[in-house]
Protein backbone atom coordinates (compact mmCIF):
# COMPACT_ATOMS: atom_id res chain seq x y z
CA UNK A 1 0.00 0.00 0.00
CA UNK A 2 1.30 3.00 -1.14
CA UNK A 3 2.27 5.84 1.77
CA UNK A 4 3.88 8.97 1.81
CA UNK A 5 7.97 9.07 2.64
CA UNK A 6 9.55 10.68 5.70
CA UNK A 7 10.53 13.60 3.34
CA UNK A 8 6.99 13.75 2.16
CA UNK A 9 5.88 14.14 5.35
CA UNK A 10 8.56 16.52 6.47
CA UNK A 11 6.95 18.72 3.70
CA UNK A 12 3.32 18.52 5.19
CA UNK A 13 4.71 18.95 8.56
CA UNK A 14 6.49 22.22 7.71
CA UNK A 15 3.66 23.75 5.53
CA UNK A 16 0.99 22.98 8.51
CA UNK A 17 3.24 24.41 11.36
CA UNK A 18 3.02 27.98 9.11
CA UNK A 19 -0.63 27.51 7.98
CA UNK A 20 -2.66 25.86 10.98
CA UNK A 21 -5.42 27.55 11.17
CA UNK A 22 -5.99 28.18 6.84
CA UNK A 23 -6.01 24.63 7.29
CA UNK A 24 -8.24 24.09 9.88
CA UNK A 25 -6.44 22.61 12.74
CA UNK A 26 -8.29 24.32 15.55
CA UNK A 27 -6.19 26.13 17.90
CA UNK A 28 -6.20 25.12 21.58
CA UNK A 29 -6.87 28.16 23.95
CA UNK A 30 -7.86 28.32 27.88
CA UNK A 31 -10.95 30.40 27.20
CA UNK A 32 -12.79 27.35 25.30
CA UNK A 33 -13.16 23.92 24.49
CA UNK A 34 -12.97 22.05 21.06
CA UNK A 35 -15.19 18.70 20.44
CA UNK A 36 -14.59 16.74 17.52
CA UNK A 37 -15.73 13.72 15.35
CA UNK A 38 -13.24 11.94 13.39
CA UNK A 39 -13.83 8.48 11.28
CA UNK A 40 -10.20 7.00 11.45
CA UNK A 41 -9.68 4.73 8.75
CA UNK A 42 -9.45 1.20 10.30
CA UNK A 43 -8.32 2.19 13.56
CA UNK A 44 -6.51 -1.22 14.00
CA UNK A 45 -3.28 -2.48 14.73
CA UNK A 46 -0.29 -0.30 14.90
CA UNK A 47 1.50 -1.39 12.24
CA UNK A 48 -1.56 -0.73 9.73
CA UNK A 49 -0.69 2.58 9.66
CA UNK A 50 2.80 4.58 9.29
CA UNK A 51 5.03 6.82 12.08
CA UNK A 52 4.33 9.68 10.05
CA UNK A 53 0.41 8.71 9.94
CA UNK A 54 0.54 8.30 13.81
CA UNK A 55 1.94 11.57 14.61
CA UNK A 56 0.10 13.22 11.97
CA UNK A 57 -3.22 11.79 14.18
CA UNK A 58 -1.86 13.03 17.10
CA UNK A 59 -1.18 16.06 16.56
CA UNK A 60 -5.01 16.65 15.24
CA UNK A 61 -6.21 15.14 18.62
CA UNK A 62 -3.92 17.17 21.16
CA UNK A 63 -5.58 20.43 19.89
CA UNK A 64 -8.86 18.43 20.79
CA UNK A 65 -10.55 18.12 24.18
CA UNK A 66 -13.10 15.57 23.17
CA UNK A 67 -12.95 13.16 20.10
CA UNK A 68 -15.57 11.27 19.02
CA UNK A 69 -14.12 8.24 16.73
CA UNK A 70 -15.52 6.15 14.19
CA UNK A 71 -14.16 2.95 12.77
CA UNK A 72 -12.19 1.61 15.48
CA UNK A 73 -11.22 -2.17 15.18
CA UNK A 74 -11.89 -4.87 17.16
CA UNK A 75 -8.31 -4.62 17.64
CA UNK A 76 -7.99 -1.30 20.52
CA UNK A 77 -3.93 -1.77 20.09
CA UNK A 78 -4.26 0.80 17.60
CA UNK A 79 -6.66 3.34 19.95
CA UNK A 80 -4.49 2.48 22.82
CA UNK A 81 -1.25 3.68 20.94
CA UNK A 82 -3.01 7.06 19.74
CA UNK A 83 -3.87 7.47 23.61
CA UNK A 84 -0.48 6.52 24.60
CA UNK A 85 1.21 9.08 22.30
CA UNK A 86 -1.60 11.79 23.48
CA UNK A 87 0.20 11.24 27.08
CA UNK A 88 -1.66 10.94 30.53
CA UNK A 89 -3.76 13.87 30.30
CA UNK A 90 -5.85 11.60 28.00
CA UNK A 91 -8.86 9.24 28.99
CA UNK A 92 -10.30 7.05 26.95
CA UNK A 93 -13.66 4.67 26.56
CA UNK A 94 -14.87 2.59 24.03
CA UNK A 95 -17.91 0.27 23.27
CA UNK A 96 -17.80 -3.44 22.50
CA UNK A 97 -18.17 -4.68 19.00
CA UNK A 98 -21.31 -3.80 16.53
CA UNK A 99 -22.14 -3.93 12.95
CA UNK A 100 -21.60 -7.79 12.77
CA UNK A 101 -21.73 -10.68 14.89
CA UNK A 102 -19.65 -11.62 17.39
CA UNK A 103 -17.27 -15.28 15.51
CA UNK A 104 -18.46 -14.47 12.52
CA UNK A 105 -16.91 -13.02 9.66
CA UNK A 106 -17.93 -9.25 8.69
CA UNK A 107 -17.27 -5.81 9.09
CA UNK A 108 -17.37 -5.10 12.98
CA UNK A 109 -15.81 -2.24 14.74
CA UNK A 110 -16.33 0.04 17.72
CA UNK A 111 -17.09 3.19 18.85
CA UNK A 112 -14.56 5.26 20.88
CA UNK A 113 -13.74 8.78 22.52
CA UNK A 114 -10.35 10.20 23.57
CA UNK A 115 -10.85 12.78 26.03
CA UNK A 116 -8.86 15.59 28.09
CA UNK A 117 -8.91 15.01 31.68
CA UNK A 118 -8.26 18.28 32.93
CA UNK A 119 -10.92 19.92 30.96
CA UNK A 120 -13.55 17.25 30.29
CA UNK A 121 -14.59 14.47 32.62
CA UNK A 122 -17.02 11.19 32.36
CA UNK A 123 -20.04 10.88 34.36
CA UNK A 124 -21.96 7.91 34.96
CA UNK A 125 -23.91 7.04 31.69
CA UNK A 126 -22.71 4.82 29.25
CA UNK A 127 -24.77 2.78 26.44
CA UNK A 128 -25.92 1.91 23.28
CA UNK A 129 -29.18 3.23 21.54
CA UNK A 130 -31.05 -0.01 20.65
CA UNK A 131 -34.70 -0.66 19.22
CA UNK A 132 -36.66 -2.54 21.49
CA UNK A 133 -37.66 -5.97 20.19
CA UNK A 134 -41.22 -5.61 19.99
CA UNK A 135 -40.80 -2.55 18.00
CA UNK A 136 -38.80 -4.03 15.48
CA UNK A 137 -41.69 -6.85 15.22
CA UNK A 138 -44.70 -4.51 15.55
CA UNK A 139 -42.84 -2.93 12.28
CA UNK A 140 -42.14 -6.20 10.34
CA UNK A 141 -46.21 -6.59 11.46
CA UNK A 142 -47.45 -3.48 10.27
CA UNK A 143 -45.33 -3.12 6.62
CA UNK A 144 -45.54 -6.64 6.31
CA UNK A 145 -46.91 -6.37 2.80
CA UNK A 146 -43.50 -4.39 1.57
CA UNK A 147 -41.47 -6.52 3.63
CA UNK A 148 -42.91 -9.30 1.71
CA UNK A 149 -41.88 -8.10 -1.61
CA UNK A 150 -38.70 -7.04 -0.36
CA UNK A 151 -37.88 -10.37 0.57
CA UNK A 152 -39.24 -11.39 -2.89
CA UNK A 153 -36.97 -8.63 -4.35
CA UNK A 154 -33.58 -10.58 -2.86
CA UNK A 155 -34.24 -14.26 -3.32
CA UNK A 156 -34.64 -12.78 -6.96
CA UNK A 157 -31.63 -10.40 -6.65
CA UNK A 158 -29.48 -13.68 -5.31
CA UNK A 159 -30.75 -15.69 -7.83
CA UNK A 160 -29.22 -13.51 -10.66
CA UNK A 161 -26.29 -12.98 -8.28
CA UNK A 162 -25.38 -16.57 -7.90
CA UNK A 163 -25.54 -17.30 -11.69
CA UNK A 164 -23.13 -14.26 -12.68
CA UNK A 165 -20.67 -15.64 -10.02
CA UNK A 166 -21.39 -19.31 -10.99
CA UNK A 167 -20.59 -17.95 -14.91
CA UNK A 168 -17.45 -15.85 -13.89
CA UNK A 169 -15.74 -18.83 -12.26
CA UNK A 170 -16.68 -22.00 -14.50
CA UNK A 171 -13.67 -21.32 -16.60
CA UNK A 172 -11.48 -21.40 -13.29
CA UNK A 173 -13.22 -24.27 -11.70
CA UNK A 174 -12.21 -26.20 -14.83
CA UNK A 175 -8.83 -25.04 -14.87
CA UNK A 176 -7.96 -25.83 -11.09
CA UNK A 177 -9.92 -29.37 -12.46
CA UNK A 178 -7.40 -29.86 -15.08
CA UNK A 179 -4.42 -28.69 -13.05
CA UNK A 180 -5.17 -31.43 -10.21
CA UNK A 181 -6.10 -33.83 -13.00
CA UNK A 182 -2.32 -33.55 -14.15
CA UNK A 183 -0.68 -33.66 -11.01
CA UNK A 184 -0.63 -30.15 -9.47
CA UNK A 185 2.54 -29.24 -11.91
CA UNK A 186 2.65 -25.73 -12.17
CA UNK A 187 1.08 -22.82 -10.17
CA UNK A 188 -2.44 -23.77 -9.32
CA UNK A 189 -4.54 -20.90 -11.36
CA UNK A 190 -5.75 -17.80 -9.22
CA UNK A 191 -9.55 -17.71 -8.52
CA UNK A 192 -10.94 -14.55 -10.58
CA UNK A 193 -12.77 -11.77 -8.78
CA UNK A 194 -16.43 -12.04 -8.95
CA UNK A 195 -19.44 -10.06 -9.15
CA UNK A 196 -20.51 -7.97 -5.94
CA UNK A 197 -23.20 -9.33 -3.62
CA UNK A 198 -26.43 -6.91 -4.27
CA UNK A 199 -26.98 -5.30 -1.20
CA UNK A 200 -30.31 -6.36 1.08
CA UNK A 201 -32.47 -2.85 0.61
CA UNK A 202 -35.46 -2.57 3.74
CA UNK A 203 -38.10 -0.91 2.45
CA UNK A 204 -38.44 0.35 6.24
CA UNK A 205 -36.36 1.24 9.30
CA UNK A 206 -36.07 -1.64 11.91
CA UNK A 207 -33.03 -0.86 13.91
CA UNK A 208 -29.16 0.13 13.17
CA UNK A 209 -26.82 -1.44 11.23
CA UNK A 210 -24.34 -0.47 14.19
CA UNK A 211 -25.52 0.55 17.25
CA UNK A 212 -24.81 4.53 18.22
CA UNK A 213 -22.29 4.85 21.55
CA UNK A 214 -23.43 7.50 24.26
CA UNK A 215 -21.21 8.38 27.01
CA UNK A 216 -21.89 11.36 29.83
CA UNK A 217 -19.40 14.13 29.83
CA UNK A 218 -18.81 16.73 31.87
CA UNK A 219 -17.39 20.36 30.19
CA UNK A 220 -15.78 21.46 33.74
CA UNK A 221 -16.33 25.59 34.33
CA UNK A 222 -14.40 28.58 35.86
CA UNK A 223 -14.86 30.82 38.36
CA UNK A 224 -18.00 28.97 39.88
CA UNK A 225 -19.39 28.68 36.81
CA UNK A 226 -21.80 25.59 36.45
CA UNK A 227 -20.47 23.18 34.02
CA UNK A 228 -21.52 21.99 30.58
CA UNK A 229 -22.89 18.41 31.16
CA UNK A 230 -24.04 16.28 27.94
CA UNK A 231 -24.64 13.29 26.88
CA UNK A 232 -22.37 12.60 23.63
CA UNK A 233 -23.95 10.28 21.03
CA UNK A 234 -21.21 8.94 18.74
CA UNK A 235 -22.69 7.26 15.29
CA UNK A 236 -21.65 5.88 12.41
CA UNK A 237 -24.40 5.34 10.39
CA UNK A 238 -25.63 2.79 6.99
CA UNK A 239 -22.94 2.73 4.38
CA UNK A 240 -23.13 1.09 1.17
CA UNK A 241 -24.42 1.35 -2.79
CA UNK A 242 -25.52 4.84 -2.35
CA UNK A 243 -27.91 4.54 -5.62
CA UNK A 244 -29.73 1.42 -4.03
CA UNK A 245 -29.31 2.36 -0.42
CA UNK A 246 -30.03 6.14 -0.30
CA UNK A 247 -32.92 6.06 1.23
CA UNK A 248 -32.44 3.51 3.75
CA UNK A 249 -29.61 5.40 4.84
CA UNK A 250 -31.88 8.36 5.03
CA UNK A 251 -34.39 6.10 6.89
CA UNK A 252 -31.69 5.29 9.78
CA UNK A 253 -30.73 8.90 9.62
CA UNK A 254 -34.10 9.74 10.58
CA UNK A 255 -34.50 7.06 12.99
CA UNK A 256 -31.77 8.20 15.35
CA UNK A 257 -32.77 11.75 15.35
CA UNK A 258 -36.25 10.13 16.61
CA UNK A 259 -34.23 9.05 19.57
CA UNK A 260 -32.94 12.37 19.82
CA UNK A 261 -36.05 13.82 20.10
CA UNK A 262 -37.67 12.41 22.23
CA UNK A 263 -35.30 12.21 24.40
CA UNK A 264 -34.77 15.84 24.25
CA UNK A 265 -38.78 15.89 25.08
CA UNK A 266 -37.94 13.57 27.96
CA UNK A 267 -35.27 15.98 29.72
CA UNK A 268 -36.77 15.54 33.18
CA UNK A 269 -35.85 12.06 33.02
CA UNK A 270 -32.38 12.49 31.58
CA UNK A 271 -29.27 12.02 33.45
CA UNK A 272 -28.11 15.28 31.57
CA UNK A 273 -30.99 17.09 29.91
CA UNK A 274 -28.18 18.03 26.91
CA UNK A 275 -27.16 15.83 24.03
CA UNK A 276 -24.01 16.54 21.34
CA UNK A 277 -24.34 14.24 18.45
CA UNK A 278 -21.03 13.33 16.75
CA UNK A 279 -20.60 10.67 14.40
CA UNK A 280 -20.38 9.66 10.39
CA UNK A 281 -24.29 9.88 9.85
CA UNK A 282 -23.08 8.82 5.63
CA UNK A 283 -25.88 11.03 4.48
CA UNK A 284 -24.98 11.89 0.64
CA UNK A 285 -25.20 15.34 0.54
CA UNK A 286 -23.05 15.99 -2.58
CA UNK A 287 -25.71 17.26 -4.74
CA UNK A 288 -27.82 20.26 -3.82
CA UNK A 289 -30.70 18.35 -5.13
CA UNK A 290 -34.56 18.84 -3.81
CA UNK A 291 -33.60 15.53 -1.20
CA UNK A 292 -31.20 17.85 0.94
CA UNK A 293 -33.10 20.79 0.82
CA UNK A 294 -36.00 18.43 2.34
CA UNK A 295 -33.73 16.49 4.83
CA UNK A 296 -32.27 19.73 6.01
CA UNK A 297 -35.99 21.27 6.25
CA UNK A 298 -36.83 18.72 8.20
CA UNK A 299 -33.98 19.10 10.89
CA UNK A 300 -34.16 22.77 11.29
CA UNK A 301 -37.94 22.69 11.56
CA UNK A 302 -38.19 20.72 14.38
CA UNK A 303 -37.74 23.97 16.63
CA UNK A 304 -40.63 25.32 15.57
CA UNK A 305 -42.14 21.86 15.79
CA UNK A 306 -41.74 19.35 17.98
CA UNK A 307 -38.89 20.87 19.89
CA UNK A 308 -41.47 24.04 20.16
CA UNK A 309 -42.10 25.39 23.30
CA UNK A 310 -41.23 25.96 27.03
CA UNK A 311 -38.78 23.58 28.58
CA UNK A 312 -37.96 22.38 24.95
CA UNK A 313 -34.68 21.91 23.26
CA UNK A 314 -33.43 23.59 20.46
CA UNK A 315 -31.21 21.68 17.78
CA UNK A 316 -28.39 22.68 15.75
CA UNK A 317 -26.53 20.83 12.99
CA UNK A 318 -23.46 23.81 12.14
CA UNK A 319 -22.32 21.95 8.92
CA UNK A 320 -25.67 22.41 7.14
CA UNK A 321 -24.81 26.30 6.98
CA UNK A 322 -22.34 28.28 5.42
CA UNK A 323 -19.83 29.27 7.92
CA UNK A 324 -20.19 33.36 7.69
CA UNK A 325 -16.13 33.46 6.74
CA UNK A 326 -16.62 31.47 3.91
CA UNK A 327 -20.16 33.13 2.01
CA UNK A 328 -17.97 34.02 -0.53
CA UNK A 329 -15.97 31.05 -1.56
CA UNK A 330 -16.04 29.92 -5.20
CA UNK A 331 -17.44 27.54 -6.38
CA UNK A 332 -20.51 27.62 -4.91
CA UNK A 333 -20.51 23.56 -4.03
CA UNK A 334 -18.07 23.78 -2.11
CA UNK A 335 -19.27 26.96 0.60
CA UNK A 336 -20.47 24.12 3.11
CA UNK A 337 -17.44 22.14 4.61
CA UNK A 338 -16.81 18.98 3.38
CA UNK A 339 -15.73 16.36 5.78
CA UNK A 340 -14.49 13.24 2.32
CA UNK A 341 -10.90 13.32 2.01
CA UNK A 342 -12.13 13.56 -1.68
CA UNK A 343 -14.11 16.66 -1.04
CA UNK A 344 -17.27 15.90 -2.31
CA UNK A 345 -19.35 14.31 0.67
CA UNK A 346 -20.40 16.39 4.42
CA UNK A 347 -21.11 12.77 5.56
CA UNK A 348 -19.84 13.60 8.70
CA UNK A 349 -22.25 16.21 11.34
CA UNK A 350 -22.28 18.03 14.56
CA UNK A 351 -25.58 18.10 16.30
CA UNK A 352 -26.42 20.04 19.23
CA UNK A 353 -29.59 19.14 21.39
CA UNK A 354 -29.30 22.04 23.80
CA UNK A 355 -31.42 23.21 27.06
CA UNK A 356 -28.08 24.83 28.47
CA UNK A 357 -28.76 28.94 26.72
CA UNK A 358 -25.03 28.98 26.93
CA UNK A 359 -24.92 26.07 23.84
CA UNK A 360 -25.11 27.40 20.43
CA UNK A 361 -28.26 27.51 18.78
CA UNK A 362 -28.77 27.97 14.91
CA UNK A 363 -29.98 31.68 15.66
CA UNK A 364 -25.53 31.79 16.57
CA UNK A 365 -24.44 30.73 13.24
CA UNK A 366 -23.60 34.10 12.43
CA UNK A 367 -21.13 34.66 15.33
CA UNK A 368 -19.12 31.77 14.30
CA UNK A 369 -15.38 32.15 14.46
CA UNK A 370 -16.19 36.31 15.20
CA UNK A 371 -14.67 36.34 18.45
CA UNK A 372 -11.07 34.42 19.95
CA UNK A 373 -12.41 31.95 22.17
CA UNK A 374 -16.38 31.82 20.76
CA UNK A 375 -18.26 29.66 19.16
CA UNK A 376 -16.92 28.11 15.98
CA UNK A 377 -16.75 25.06 13.98
CA UNK A 378 -14.68 23.98 11.25
CA UNK A 379 -13.14 20.80 9.03
CA UNK A 380 -9.14 20.29 9.57
CA UNK A 381 -8.62 19.96 5.69
CA UNK A 382 -5.68 18.09 5.24
CA UNK A 383 -6.60 17.01 1.82
CA UNK A 384 -5.71 20.54 0.67
CA UNK A 385 -2.89 20.70 3.06
CA UNK A 386 -1.27 17.47 1.31
CA UNK A 387 -1.73 18.56 -2.04
CA UNK A 388 -0.53 21.91 -1.57
CA UNK A 389 2.49 20.10 0.40
CA UNK A 390 3.51 17.73 -2.42
CA UNK A 391 1.94 19.42 -5.37
CA UNK A 392 1.43 23.06 -4.66
CA UNK A 393 -2.01 23.29 -5.31
CA UNK A 394 -5.80 22.07 -3.66
CA UNK A 395 -7.03 19.03 -4.28
CA UNK A 396 -9.64 19.85 -6.21
CA UNK A 397 -7.17 21.79 -8.37
CA UNK A 398 -5.04 18.63 -9.41
CA UNK A 399 -5.52 16.54 -12.73
CA UNK A 400 -7.77 13.38 -12.18
CA UNK A 401 -4.66 11.15 -11.87
CA UNK A 402 -2.46 13.07 -9.71
CA UNK A 403 -5.80 13.50 -7.10
CA UNK A 404 -5.74 9.34 -7.72
CA UNK A 405 -2.41 8.89 -7.07
CA UNK A 406 -2.27 11.75 -3.94
CA UNK A 407 -5.54 9.85 -2.46
CA UNK A 408 -4.12 6.19 -2.56
CA UNK A 409 -1.17 7.27 -0.08
CA UNK A 410 -3.48 8.52 2.08
CA UNK A 411 -7.00 7.59 2.12
CA UNK A 412 -5.88 4.28 4.19
CA UNK A 413 -2.81 5.58 5.67
CA UNK A 414 -4.31 8.61 7.80
CA UNK A 415 -8.09 8.08 6.96
CA UNK A 416 -10.49 8.99 3.91
CA UNK A 417 -12.73 11.11 6.34
CA UNK A 418 -11.49 14.78 7.77
CA UNK A 419 -12.20 15.02 11.25
CA UNK A 420 -14.75 18.42 11.94
CA UNK A 421 -14.79 20.41 15.09
CA UNK A 422 -16.57 22.52 16.90
CA UNK A 423 -15.26 25.01 19.84
CA UNK A 424 -17.70 26.14 22.76
CA UNK A 425 -16.63 28.81 25.29
CA UNK A 426 -15.24 27.64 28.49
CA UNK A 427 -18.29 27.92 30.92
CA UNK A 428 -18.00 31.17 32.68
CA UNK A 429 -21.80 31.58 34.41
CA UNK A 430 -24.52 29.68 35.10
CA UNK A 431 -26.97 28.41 32.60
Amino acid sequence: MAKFTDSQWTKVNTLLDANERRFGLPERRADSVVLASFNIRKLGQISNKSAGAWDFLRRFCRQCDLIAIQEVQDDLEGLNHLKDLLGSKYGMVASDITGGIAGKRGMVERLAYLFQWERVERTEVASDITIDRSAVLDTLYEQRADFLAAFKARVDALKKWRTKVNVKLAPWVAAVAEWEAGGRTGKKPGKPGTPKKPPFVLPHFLTFMRTPHCVAFRVKGGAGADPYQFLAVNAHLLYGDKSKQRKEREMEFKGLIRWLVERARQAGRMYHKDMILLGDLNLDFRKVDARKVRIENDIKALNGGELKGKGRAAVYFPFLDVHPSRKDIQPKAQAIFRSTARRTETYDQIAIFRHDKRLPRAADKSKAGTKAGGFDYGVFNFSDLFAEALHGKPLLDLTKPQRKALLQKFEHDVSDHMPIWIRLPKPLRKP
